[in-house]
């Protein structure tokens, strides 16, 4: 039996902790580890905290199926008859940091086989902030599905989409129900103070040196507006927000969302973005996603986006960003390819 060596053999996508560097640990939706394999079976020790987070498998390149944990630590048989050869394996989180917490224990080959080092991280590097529209909660069930995380699938949201269709290493920093000032109950609960933090407010201190985003996605405001609000606290809160982030990564282009649940707070993003055109920061964009189509798109679980949403979205994201920045986008292949 072969095991993986966590510090030689795989690489961490997400902000983990790392505290027992031999079991890191992913909350945010789309953290990911990677390895690459030969062997016929691959097997995963993992402990979860709730018993409700799920696993997205890639095999080379490929979406397979995705694992249902259990609470506590388990054995899962990720994949079996794996084809003679060398592979590559991804395992991303697919629900959010509401979810659980899961610690990656083991990597183990069962029939021989043996482990390498892990494939590459992609040069271009993103961060998306947001709420349930980027955890991608409710995509893949109908909206009369009120509460269903297995189909929470976070690996098929806007953000993950758009930053595979960019070639980019991604991390999703979102909360469903927050917002930049308040959230969808009206409390004083923003995502910035989250933002320090390695698994958000009152975790450790997160070290930015280890990743310096190229670009930032914000998605804020549709819990704001959810109640009364001030609009000049938003803004003025979304402001500081933006300029914090520009200190932790002073090269990054910010690019301000708004959709698609619905478009209300567009008018508080449009005064951000003005805000720092004025103030001569011309790599801060506004990019309205517009919003849900139901006849065409269809509803989520809740009346959130559908994938067919999340696809639309991503596809409009990612070409924006790619004319404003001049990042290449990937085109639909005519044969098989890999970025």
């Amino acid at each position: 039996m072969e095991h993986v060596s966590f510090a030689e053999n795989v690489r961490l996508m997400g902000r983990f902790d790392e505290s027992d560097p031999s079991a890191p640990v992913a909350a945010w939706v789309n953290s990911a580890v990677f390895c690459t394999f030969e062997g016929k079976e691959i097997w995963l020790k993992a402990e979860d905290s709730s018993g409700e987070d799920c696993l997205e498998i890639i095999l080379d390149g490929v979406a397979r199926n995705w694992i249902a944990l259990k609470k506590g630590v388990h054995d899962y048989l990720v994949e079996r008859d794996v084809p003679e050869g060398v592979h590559t394996l991804e395992l991303h989180k697919r629900t959010e940091l509401l979810i659980g917490k899961v610690t990656f224990l083991d990597l183990y080959l069962t029939e021989g086989g043996r482990f390498y080092a892990p494939p590459a991280a992609h040069k271009l590097k993103l961060e998306f902030f947001g709420d349930s529209i980027t955890n991608g909660a409710g995509n893949a069930h109908p909206h009369e599905v009120g509460y269903a995380p297995a189909l929470d699938d976070g690996y098929m949201s806007y953000a993950a989409l758009c930053a595979r269709m960019l070639c980019a290493e991604y991390h999703t920093i979102a909360i469903s129900g927050i917002g930049i000032l308040q959230d969808a109950m009206g409390r004083r609960n923003g995502l910035p103070p989250h933002f320090h933090g390695v698994h958000g407010l009152d975790t450790p201190a997160w070290d930015f040196s280890k990743y310096q985003a190229d670009g930032v996605v914000i998605n804020l405001g549709q819990n704001d507006y959810s109640n009364p609000i001030r609009e000049d606290l938003y803004v003025e809160e979304y402001i500081r927000f933006v300029e914090d982030v520009l200190r932790q990564y002073p090269d990054a282009y910010v690019f301000l969302c708004v959709g698609t649940m619905n478009d209300n707070y567009l008018s508080g993003v449009r005064q951000v973005a003005e805000h720092f055109e004025k103030q001569g920061k011309h790599k801060v964009y506004l990019v309205d996603l517009g919003l849900i189509l139901p006849e065409v798109e269809g509803w989520g679980g809740g009346f959130h986006p559908s994938l067919q949403t999340h696809y639309r979205m991503a596809a409009d994201l990612s070409r924006f960003l790619s004319e404003k920045t001049g990042w290449p986008l990937r085109e639909r292949p005519t044969v098989a390819t890999k970025c």
